[in-house]
């Protein structure tokens, strides 16, 4: 008996999971230089700290019709021979342990495999979902093609050749993001130009990550480190007796998970969140909570000198619960101080007699 631990990820409808030791980082999509030699899964390359790194799009590895990229997607660079590639996925979910007794891995009954079936270790069903396990190396199975890529783009010379092929082919939003909006556009930027950042830069600097949410239409920052993923909420199921800014429970993969609205602590006017869509988990001093937002816009990483303190006109009630203060996109960024809100007990569930 082994047990592993695994990255859990979405694409569509159907769930995936890859050795969580062959993954270097996760991040939301940036902005891509489109070049016109890449394998066709290829969708662009990416300056990841120093070092251009080739991105695929696993519908075109999977040989899924392809539509368009979004805001909203992650990706997973994943490590081969030496290798990293980035894999352009819908949803992160969580790491999760597998013991692999339960895994299904003779998936042939007989026939020949086909090039999607290549990429697949085995099936395992866990809390009622089924979830394919992903053979990474044969994923990145043409690596002499992308190698050569690499090292084309970090050959100081290729840049101004790179120029010339975009000029040619088309920018990254023309070809997979035809329906991006100027802001939208501006985030993606956002996002590539912080992970030009070397790895030297980045540990010679104190940086804050902080998870971009909205509530009652304004910004709104959260501490990454207590993050421990981004959800949909689905059924919720309500507790009698409770503070108000008790939404309910759900079931998280055989958790249940309390859902709570944030809003009212904050002495937000409107109260929107009640019927969000998604939620932040959060987990402070092993207390597990969800955080129902309207939505998840971004994870940056600010400078933490350059995070300044509340304004005196900001509310009392507000103001107690805030961090400090930042800009995203020239708009104001509140960072939320979410361990004070439970460590002080304004989350917490008490139940009347």
């Amino acid at each position: 008996m082994e047990t592993k631990p695994y990255l859990i990820f979405r694409l569509h409808n159907s769930i995936y999971a890859i050795p969580a030791e062959r993954v270097r980082e996760i991040f939301l999509l940036p902005e891509l230089i489109t070049i016109v030699e890449a394998p066709p899964d290829i969708i662009g390359l990416l300056d990841f700290h120093g070092q251009f790194t080739p991105v695929m799009h696993l519908d075109l590895r999977f040989g899924h019709p392809f539509k368009q990229c979004h805001l909203s997607d992650s990706v997973i660079v994943i490590e081969s021979g030496g290798l990293a590639v980035g894999t352009i996925v819908h949803q992160v979910e969580t790491v999760t342990d597998i013991d692999d007794r339960y895994i299904q891995a003779d998936l042939t009954y007989g026939r020949e495999l086909g090039l999607k079936d290549a990429f697949i270790n085995g099936i395992i069903n866990l809390d009622d979902e089924t979830i394919v396990l992903l053979d990474v190396d044969n994923l990145i199975r043409h690596t002499e093609a992308v190698e050569a890529l690499v090292d084309r783009e970090n050959n100081s010379e290729s840049i101004a050749v790179e120029e010339d092929f975009v000029s040619k082919i088309g920018s990254f939003y023309d070809l997979y993001c035809p329906q991006a909006t100027k802001a939208e556009k501006s985030i993606f930027r956002q996002r590539a130009s912080k992970l030009k950042i070397s790895t030297e830069d980045v540990e010679q600097t104190e940086l804050l990550s902080i998870a971009v949410v909205s509530l009652n239409g304004k910004y709104f920052g959260l501490d990454l480190d207590i993050v421990r993923e981004f959800i949909k909420i689905n059924k919720i199921t309500l507790i009698p007796c409770t503070p108000d800014y008790i939404i309910g429970n759900m079931n998280l993969r055989g958790e249940i998970l309390t859902l709570v609205d944030i809003s009212q602590p904050l002495n937000l006017e409107a109260n929107n969140t009640k019927h969000s869509a998604k939620a932040v988990v959060i987990e402070v001093d092993d207390i597990v909570v969800g955080i129902a937002v309207e939505e998840v816009f971004d994870v940056i990483y600010v400078p933490s000198k350059t995070i300044k303190p509340i304004p005196v006109a900001v509310e009392g009630n507000m103001a107690e619960y805030l961090q400090g203060m930042t800009t995203y996109l020239d708009q104001p960024l509140n960072v939320i101080d979410l361990s004070k809100l439970i460590s002080q007990g304004v989350l917490t569930v008490e139940l009347a007699a």
